[in-house]
């Protein structure tokens, strides 16, 4: 079912889209919704929008695009495509940024680039119809020898979601690889995810609990990348790390009043401090992936017989709602998410159990855990297996996954208000998006990140 934010019309318009896009690709920057020529484009919104249209093309009951949409929306994509194609290098490294009268500008090489780039042609390769598909798969091989050179740590979050994506998409028979890449695929993704881990782990402590000693941009694409990796290793450390993390980072984008705050470019958040302006829409959109991930992750360890534990505040009952429990999230100034009680890290650790057929697990009746059993699950500390303390409370996988769906439709109520100015940062009609909120206000630049940080925080909410 398609999320409908506050009555409005969905699926948004993809007019400033098309507006954005001329016969080369996706242009950069707008004045307002006037494309600006003078800056060009770039492989990485060339990459986001191919991503963004895919994801708008993916069937959804109930949620489906209409036909001439449909047909704008497969013309963008050739653009797209066409663009990638153009600026990819015979040894599979892609330029990123391209001035308007199609020359080359000079740089080094962007990994953060190289690794989205990867990660929108398996995307495209698995999503869009026969008809675009060659070019997808075509690139992705030429780009594949490159992963294990990525020397970013966003550019490999986007390689390891690429890879667990191809290797999931493959089993469920949606693409088929040449000899020797399910392989070379598997070494990657356990490489990768074990890379990230250690990120979390070296920078972690019982106070900040995250891979970068602070949160600057593109957040969301940490804890995405883990749980999208769980889903084919079904490591429990990715998903514990990938739940652990997701959660601190949606406390730290969480103004006091309820509503997300996106982390501010003027100045990062840190254990000290958080900047609170220049808010981008990427950010929100980062976030709203990653909580959808965490949802399809939790649904997928539903499957593995993974049972969750969290630890509250003494005293508190996570079934009795986020006033009781150290929780995230919920409506506009209501305090909190209203149902099972969210996590809110640091504060709230989180355990896994893992059921086996004979097991017999008890709780009592606030659902706390009575049994042994708890001790079967790893604590997000460092992956030991320390018990539990008294006041860990079962809580059922699916009603957490739908906690995690609801704090997602919560990031598109940012670009309709649920904001700290109350401000509209998006317009349905055209399907444009303001480029970020500052101090005085949005400003109303909409250019090709913010707007495709729009229609795919959108797409997620199908």
């Amino acid at each position: 079912m398609l999320y409908n934010p506050k009555g409005r019309s969905f699926p948004p318009s993809f007019t400033h889209l098309r507006r954005m896009t001329d016969d080369t690709g996706l242009l950069e920057h707008a004045l307002g919704r006037t494309p600006r020529r003078l800056e060009g484009y770039t492989t990485d919104d060339n990459a986001r929008s191919l991503w963004a249209v895919t994801e708008w093309l993916r069937d959804v009951p109930g949620s489906e695009v209409g036909d001439e949409d449909r047909r704008t929306l497969l013309d963008l994509a050739s653009i797209y495509l066409s663009f990638m194609l153009w600026q990819q290098k015979e040894d599979g490294w892609w330029h990123n940024n391209v001035a308007y009268d199609r020359s080359p500008e000079a740089e080094s090489v962007s990994y953060d680039c190289q690794g989205r780039s990867i990660w929108a042609c398996v995307d495209a390769w698995v999503g869009l119809p026969d008809s675009h598909k060659d070019a997808a798969k075509a690139m992705f091989e030429c780009a594949l020898p490159t992963i294990g050179s990525l020397d970013s740590l966003r550019g490999k979050c986007y390689a390891l979601s690429a890879c667990a994506h191809a290797l999931e998409s493959e089993r469920l028979g949606l693409i088929s690889f040449k000899p020797g890449w399910r392989e070379q695929l598997k070494a990657h993704v356990q490489r990768l995810q074990d890379e990230l881990i250690g990120r979390f782990k070296k920078n972690s402590d019982e106070a900040w609990r995250w891979f970068e000693p602070q949160m600057s941009y593109g957040n969301g694409v940490m804890p995405w990348a883990l749980l999208r990796a769980y889903r084919v290793t079904h490591a429990p450390e990715a998903l514990e790390i990938g739940l652990d993390s997701l959660s601190s980072l949606q406390a730290a984008m969480t103004a006091e009043e309820g509503w997300f705050r996106p982390i501010g470019n003027a100045g990062w958040h840190s254990r000290k401090v958080s900047s609170k302006w220049d808010q981008q829409p990427l950010e929100i959109f980062k976030l709203a992936l990653a909580l959808e991930e965490g949802a399809l992750a939790l649904e997928e360890a539903a499957k593995q017989g993974v049972a969750l534990l969290l630890a509250y505040e003494q005293g508190s009952d996570p079934r009795r709602g986020a006033g009781d429990a150290r929780s995230q999230g919920g409506d506009r100034g209501a305090g909190g998410y209203r149902g099972a009680g969210a996590i809110r890290a640091p504060e709230v650790g989180i355990a896994l159990a893992v059921r086996t057929e004979t097991e017999e697990r008890q709780t009592d009746d606030r659902g706390r855990r009575t049994d042994d059993s708890a001790n079967a699950g790893s604590d997000t500390r460092g992956g030991a297996k320390e018990k539990l303390p008294a006041e860990a409370h079962a809580i059922e996988v699916a009603d957490y996954a739908a906690q995690l769906r609801a704090a997602r439709n919560r990031c598109l109520q940012w670009f309709y208000g649920d904001n700290d100015h109350g401000a509209m940062m998006a317009d349905a009609s055209d399907g444009s998006g303001c480029d970020g909120l500052q101090e005085d206000g949005p400003n109303v630049n909409c250019g090709a990140e913010s707007t495709i940080s729009y229609l795919m925080t959108s797409a997620l909410c199908r």
